[in-house]
């Protein structure tokens, strides 16, 4: 099982709207495994989506995709310190971190591009 570490975000800082950008000290934690089916659950109480719409494994599944590969299933385990709808980028976390592990699972990444 692989670790990944996502720090929160914040854009739209003053007069640099959408071009300024900072990370913060806030993370959220992800734990992703290879499985034979779809795994997901929160080490923190919050309540997340246990199923494919699940961010995280969204973005790792479309990523398997678009490199060719079938994505049997994940295993996935949240910590979620990026509290979600606060524009801190919980979002972009998520997703971030199924592409990182995603990528991470392969001898070869791929660098393929998501649109």
């Amino acid at each position: 099982m692989i670790k990944i570490q996502i720090p929160a975000t914040s854009a739209n800082l003053g007069s640099g709207f959408d071009s300024l950008g900072v990370a913060l000290d806030m993370y959220n934690y992800v734990w992703m495994e290879e499985a034979d089916e779809i795994d997901i659950s929160s080490n923190d109480g919050v309540k997340i989506p246990d199923d494919e719409s699940n961010l995280i494994y969204w973005s790792a599944e479309r990523l398997y995709s678009e490199c060719g590969k079938t994505l049997p299933g994940l295993r996935i385990i949240q910590e979620n310190n990026i509290p979600m709808t606060r524009g801190l980028g919980s979002s972009s976390a998520c997703i971030a971190a199924g592409l990182i592990g995603a990528n991470r699972f392969w001898a070869v990444p791929c660098h393929s591009m998501i649109l």
